[in-house]
């Protein structure tokens, strides 16, 4: 998937943070270019330091997809989605704190997870 449709699907659950990737991307010409510093960043570098955000923002995005279906357990996400469930519960506690999921109950003693 291109970094474009990444984006795209991004902005979709995550608007907030689709707009600081498009900011970040705005900025790409002047950091090849040179910084305050007159250093330059290579397209290695840039790409360094964009790739895990965006793949970060991404798993977040595809979390918020399948919850906007329906509720769902951490164990549950992370089969569906094929990711580590430590993965999952750390991307779970920053889209709690972002106020994008709350905790709907509680499925034994798992917690069931839905969209806001």
């Amino acid at each position: 998937m291109e970094i474009t449709d990444k984006i795209e699907f991004i902005k979709t659950f995550d608007p907030d943070s689709a707009a600081r990737l498009e900011r970040l991307l705005g900025k790409k010409e002047n950091l090849l270019d040179k910084n305050v510093y007159g250093e330059r960043f290579t397209e290695r570098q840039f790409s360094l330091v964009l790739t895990p955000l965006l793949d970060v923002a991404f798993e977040r995005a595809r979390i918020l997809e399948l919850l906007s279906k329906g509720d769902d357990t951490i164990r549950s996400l992370s089969s569906k989605l094929g990711m580590h469930k430590q993965r999952v519960f750390n991307c779970m506690k920053e889209l709690m704190r972002k106020n994008l999921v709350e905790i709907a109950s509680h499925e034994g003693r798992d917690a069931l997870f839905r969209k806001k």
